[in-house]
């Protein structure tokens, strides 16, 4: 397809193939006494300067302003994982004897949300660029489904976190989905509202948007478990 054959996508598909290659030879292949956390953690670091150095060797700057709303809203995700794990004990992360934030969060969680992000945003932004405001939505909504509900499903056999919870498929808790979709669509939408405005806008965007997602998971996890499956 044509779409594939432009330098900024074209890049972007790169990055991944090579962290994909890099992520699978540091997750399958044994390293003697090498913690899963810490695998995690120079993982993340690595994904995050792939994109540091390609946007800055590369000139995209709206890379740079969507890597910077990324990594924002993900460091304040911590606060969301530590309210689901420590109040609502939702969620329990591996304790593999990593240094973790509080007593309850890995490190690696506060940079694991970019990736996500970054890839949600930029393919709803090149949607949006090639379709509409409407098709960047529907792709986000279906994309944020996907990509968040393979992560509850998978990540557990690292293993990362386990829901904890009865109303749930795998490791798929059925409360976290919805918010989860909102999620990415609250990332977009205020990510295209605040990209060409001070850093300080993004900060309060991604601020807003966190608290958001914990407001409706709150609310989701009471309805569901609470009210229907009586927990």
């Amino acid at each position: 397809m044509q779409v594939f054959r432009e330098k900024p996508i074209k890049d972007l598909l790169v990055i991944h193939i090579i962290f994909a290659v890099i992520a699978a030879i540091t997750l399958i292949f044994p390293f003697p006494q090498a913690l899963i956390s810490g695998k995690l953690l120079v993982l993340i670091i690595i994904y995050n300067g792939l994109i540091i150095i390609e946007f800055y060797s590369k000139g995209y700057e709206d890379w740079r302003s969507i890597w910077t709303f990324s990594i924002v809203l993900s460091l304040l995700m911590v606060f969301p994982d530590w309210y689901l794990s420590e109040t609502l004990s939702a969620l329990q992360f591996f304790d593999d004897g990593f240094p973790m934030i509080g007593s309850a969060i890995p490190i690696y969680m506060a940079g694991l949300w970019a990736i996500p992000f970054f890839i949600i945003i930029f393919i709803a932004k090149e949607i949006q660029k090639r379709k509409s405001q409407k098709m960047a939505y529907t792709v986000v909504a279906i994309a944020s489904l996907v990509i968040f509900s393979l992560a509850e499903l998978t990540l557990v056999y690292l293993p990362s976190w386990t829901a904890t919870v009865i109303g749930k498929t795998g490791n798929l808790a059925w409360y976290i989905i919805i918010p989860e979709l909102l999620l990415g669509l609250s990332t977009f939408i205020c990510y295209d509202f605040v990209k060409d405005k001070h850093i300080w806008m993004k900060i309060i965007g991604a601020f807003t948007v966190m608290v958001f997602y914990i407001g409706n998971a709150s609310f989701f996890y009471f309805i569901i478990e609470s009210l229907l499956l009586g927990a």
